[in-house]
């Protein structure tokens, strides 16, 4: 596929919107076209006449501030209607990634209120003063390109996922993609992947995950942790859909993993024990074994602080609030008592434990006062 295209409708002033222009296509990772917003008519209009000439669309969210536009819609409301076009046949309009941006005041103020709206979009990106346009325009490729690869033909949930043994992935999760009277549209697939694979742990794990189940210790490891990846776990790294913007392990491949090199259960050793059994079965030197986190003890890690980013034994910490209910393969986020209580960490921005800890808060609070 060529450099992915994406359409940038935004009412903001000249320098803004071309900083953002900008931003992206000095990444040579996407090339970004930019236009004003036009009275919902006519935009819906527009999309159909050229929409499939782009990979992608980036709205704004707020696109009736400019006053000298006849616009009194927002980025929801034209997205759900695109949503909408897709699915009627007689539009030949395919399925694209729509990409939600706003200034966080913006969207904190009211799309990170209104949860209605937050399956319209398959990613959003804030206008700060540094944004990362690399990170953003890498996942913005991955989803144009992914959408046009489901786009060609019927995919089958081996290909989508690509694995082999997809009948060891729970049943729940693949029956979606397997059920003939419920056929899943481009879009379902991508928000599936996106939102209900990606950003929980589950079947898969990001890197700061899959190190603290190995009980290691990413920094300290350096290029021993590079040569343990390079290696021997990209045998287990995940290569399907959106694979290329999102950097996932399969979880059940790892402890399989590291059964076999060790003939023991990953989950029943602490950190130190399971450094010196990889260290010693693959001849690796370097590896550090990760240490608890202070007001922590136990380093039989399975998951991380969200606020430090630092290996965590779920015992320990502190189950994060989420506004939605979690998925059966979903697990829960954590964060410890020294992020969520000492440090604070991210309570500005919603990273804070979930009302059901408060009683552990207090007893953890009075243990140390002693």
């Amino acid at each position: 596929m060529k450099t992915p295209k994406y359409l940038y409708i935004d009412d903001e002033t000249v320098d803004a919107v071309e900083a953002v222009r900008d931003g992206f296509n000095d990444t040579e990772i996407i090339e970004v076209i930019v236009e004003e917003p036009q009275n919902f008519k006519e935009q819906k209009k527009d999309f159909l006449a050229k929409l499939n000439s782009y990979d992608g669309l980036i709205l704004d969210f707020r696109l009736d501030q400019n006053m000298q536009l006849d616009v009194s819609y927002n980025a929801p409301a034209i997205a759900q209607e695109l949503r909408t076009l897709v699915l009627d046949s007689e539009n030949d309009l395919k399925g694209c990634p729509i990409i939600l941006c706003s200034t966080d005041e913006r969207m904190r103020a009211t799309y990170d209120v209104d949860k209605t709206s937050h399956d319209l979009f398959d990613y959003k990106f804030l206008k700060g003063p540094e944004p990362n346009w690399p990170k953003f325009a890498t996942k913005l490729a991955s989803l144009a390109k992914g959408y046009a690869w489901l786009n060609e033909v019927d995919r089958s949930v081996e290909e989508i996922f690509k694995r082999e043994d997809i009948n060891k992935i729970d049943i729940r999760i693949t029956e979606r993609f397997t059920d003939e009277d419920q056929k899943q549209q481009v879009y379902d697939i991508a928000h599936f992947f996106i939102k209900e694979l990606f950003h929980h742990p589950g079947i898969l794990v990001k890197e700061r995950v899959l190190a603290a189940r190995l009980g290691i210790d990413v920094e300290a490891s350096g290029e021993a942790w590079i040569e343990l990846k390079a290696n021997f776990l990209i045998n287990f790294k995940f290569s399907g859909l959106f694979s290329d913007g999102w950097e996932r392990w399969w979880a059940d491949q790892i402890v399989d993993f590291f059964k076999k090199v060790s003939g023991k259960r990953l989950s029943t050793l602490n950190a130190i024990n399971r450094v010196n059994i990889l260290s010693e079965a693959l001849k690796i030197k370097g590896l550090k074994a990760a240490e608890a986190l202070p007001n922590c003890e136990s380093t039989e890690f399975w998951t991380i602080c969200e606020g430090f980013k630092k290996p965590l034994d779920p015992l320990e910490g502190l189950r994060v609030y989420e506004s939605v209910d979690l998925k059966p393969w979903q697990e829960p986020k954590y964060i410890s008592f020294e992020a969520a209580e000492v440090e604070r960490i991210n309570r500005d921005k919603g990273l804070r434990p979930h009302p059901s800890e408060k009683d552990r808060i207090q007893l953890i609070k009075e243990s140390l006062s002693k």
